[in-house]
């Protein structure tokens, strides 16, 4: 038996998998045997966590620091180290790497730090642990700093260790073998390392360089994902299509394999799509694989200043013909806070990225992190930022700390009636009828803000009234307009869920629908269509309480599309909530014309 070591993750959400740490224990070879692995999120209590470790009497405990957990991270690791005194704490990721010597200054309960790669670090740091022990040997391990003691003095020294040179990917063991307590979340993987890209506000910029695994290796482990029905592998790789000919070799591989569930994130450059990528991504099963884009900005004087090359215009080509597959999740990403983007300038960067009509649209916030060529920059761009971690910005040159506060208002905005897909229809219309995405946002985030809605927890229900109620001090008397977002509400609650109690805009259904709907589905139980095979022994009633059935007037399909209202002549539509889309999980719809009932 060698030395007990406990490796930590702190994760942000339960859903979530530490990558790092399953990593260093696969790596460290037949000391991978003594080495435990404990996660917690950032949900769990302190003393929780802190009551955890101790009760394990580790020898030495590694912690995995990021900007989600760093603050728990140095908390619970000074009190481990007051009920614990001759415990060895350990840290190590992006976090902890750049300042290493500040952070063992600011905090005598660390006494090593791994820099950059941790697995070669690790195995032979495990080794000197358990087979040496001396401090002089100590020092010959690449990519450490630590704290060391004169014997003679009694001082510290803070000592540096030559840097340690990348892995050949080929080399790496594979981090999974047992999935035991991992069936419903996400499992994250890694085929390259680095990035040729040199985006100033990222980290994965210092490695210009890109390492990457044999093709083949690759596929090999992709399939214990797949063999095992994994739901979700989120490839943790820095703009996977960096190499188009790797990329497509994996997707074409997944595309073969496919077990009709398990899902796989991939981060891309969208303008980095060929065409024989979009002809081989057409052909995929929905939900087979979703994509990550960081736009960042539309406005090019900012593209220039934070290093980035990107063809807008084959971007947004290739994001629309992607999103007409309707076959794959497309997330795109905003940055606000950078050099040389007012409000009025991030505000069409938003609307142009808006109307790409991307599945989620995640505006985030500039972060400075130690080690990027932002941070370097900051005073020539005059951002502040907050002290604390995650180092976000307050202002710069460009905008304001109260401007910032009005984005916000947008982000939650965005967040609730645009990337829940919730209210597809319904905000297509208005975005239309308003001319900017954008200011339909922030007027919606005031409408909360004067009512005093914002910070509180609201029901899904709750939302759709709320909305309602925007709707109707807009449209005021303009009675037109507010009966189609009457029936486009309806449509959007009905699409997730029968709504057994629905919200005050749905107007009842008249007792000639009421018939209309038992009608059909007697029907349909008598004659043996479609529904009596996917409710095979449900009566009548049971039906009619299983399944929402109404009449309506506008093309849904258009509206949601381009937010222009086609009415027709009015027909049924059914929501079958057994069977949902797997992009946004609304209901299979079904249109069955007034005709075919009476």
């Amino acid at each position: 038996m060698g030395r007990k070591v406990v490796l930590t993750a702190i994760n942000a959400k339960y859903i979530h998998t530490s990558p790092a740490i399953r990593s260093l224990r696969a790596n460290a070879g037949s000391y991978g045997e003594d080495v435990e692995l404990c996660e917690y999120t950032i949900n769990h209590r302190r003393e929780e966590i802190l009551a955890g470790l101790y009760e394990k009497r580790p020898e030495a405990v590694g912690f995995s620091c990021y900007l989600w957990n760093i603050e728990y991270v140095l908390s619970i690791a000074a009190d481990l180290k007051k009920v614990l005194p001759e415990l060895i704490i350990a840290a190590g990721g992006p976090e902890v790497s750049y300042h290493p010597e500040e952070i063992l200054e600011q905090h005598p309960c660390i006494d090593l730090i791994m820099v950059g790669e941790g697995e070669q670090t690790f195995r032979e740091y495990l080794s000197w642990l358990n087979e040496d022990g001396t401090p002089e040997h100590l020092g010959e391990i690449c990519g450490l700093v630590y704290r060391q003691r004169d014997k003679r003095t009694g001082a510290d020294t803070v000592r540096r260790t030559p840097p340690r040179q990348g892995m050949k990917m080929d080399d790496l063991v594979f981090p999974y073998n047992d999935l035991t307590g991992l069936e419903h979340r996400i499992l994250y993987y890694e085929s390259m390392r680095g990035c040729p890209f040199s985006c100033s506000y990222c980290l994965s910029s210092i490695e210009k360089s890109v390492r990457k695994k044999d093709p083949a290796k690759t596929m090999s482990e992709l399939d214990f994902f797949i063999r095992r029905q994994v739901p979700q592998v989120k490839f943790v790789d820095r703009t996977f299509n960096c190499d188009p000919g790797y990329a497509h070799q994996i997707w074409r591989y997944i595309g073969a394999n496919d077990n009709g569930i398990t899902n796989f994130h991939f981060e891309i450059g969208g303008d980095l799509l060929r065409e024989e990528d979009l002809v081989l991504l057409q052909s995929f099963r929905p939900g087979l694989i979703q994509f990550e884009i960081g736009v960042q900005s539309a406005n090019p004087d900012t593209i220039h200043a934070i290093r980035r090359t990107m063809d807008l215009e084959k971007l947004r080509r290739n994001i629309v013909r992607i999103r007409k597959g309707h076959n794959i999740h497309q997330h795109l990403d905003l940055i606000a806070g950078l050099p040389f983007e007012d409000y009025d300038s991030f505000r069409r960067s938003f609307d142009e990225v808006y109307a790409m009509g991307p599945d989620q649209l995640q505006l985030g916030f500039l972060k400075l992190l130690d080690g990027s060529y932002m941070n370097e920059r900051k005073e020539e761009y005059g951002i502040l930022y907050s002290e604390k971690p995650p180092y976000e910005v307050l202002s710069t040159k460009w905008l304001s700390y109260e401007e910032i506060l009005r984005l916000k208002l947008v982000e939650e905005m965005v967040e609730t009636y645009y990337n829940s897909m919730q209210f597809t229809t319904v905000m297509a219309y208005l975005v239309r009828r308003c001319g900017s995405a954008f200011d339909l946002y922030y007027e919606l985030g005031e409408y909360y803000r004067a009512r005093g809605l914002l910070g509180r927890k609201h029901s899904r229900l709750d939302r759709y009234e709320i909305l309602w109620g925007f709707c109707v001090e807009r449209y005021g008397t303009l009675e037109e307009q507010k009966e189609e977002v009457r029936e486009l509400l309806t449509y959007d609650l009905f699409c997730r869920d029968y709504v057994k109690n629905p919200p005050s805009f749905v107007r009842p259904r008249t007792d000639r629908i009421r018939e209309a709907v038992r009608r059909y589905l007697k029907r349909e139980v008598q004659t043996g269509g479609t529904l009596s095979e996917d409710y095979a022994g449900m009566t009548t009633g049971q039906l009619y309480h299983m399944l929402y059935m109404d009449l309506f007037a506008i093309d849904m399909e258009q509206a949601a599309e381009t937010g222009t209202i086609k009415k027709s002549s009015p027909v049924y539509l059914l929501f079958d909530y057994r069977k949902r889309n797997p992009l946004d999980h609304s209901a299979e719809i079904r249109t069955v014309p007034p005709e075919t009932i009476f």
